[in-house]
């Protein structure tokens, strides 16, 4: 059987690590997570203007409808 207890303190760690000793327990490992810094988060092109995108379809109108049956041919009875 294996428990996950993920703690972002090393002090929390060490509390847990002494609560499970003190039960006897034989068999416990410790993994480390990543550490460092996470992802960075570049933030998007505010200059870009949307008003160039509206009215692409006016010559292909789309329903919701078309676009489903168009793309995701599924079969719903089997």
């Amino acid at each position: 059987m294996r428990a996950t207890i993920e703690s972002v303190d090393i002090q929390e760690v060490e509390k847990i690590l002494f609560l499970l000793k003190s039960f006897n327990i034989k068999n416990i490992e410790v993994i480390p997570g990543p550490s460092g810094p996470g992802p960075s988060i570049t933030k998007g092109d505010k200059k870009i203007d949307p008003h160039a995108l509206f009215g692409i379809w006016k010559d292909h109108p789309r329903s919701l409808e078309t676009i489903r049956t168009a793309n995701w041919k599924r079969d719903w009875n089997a």
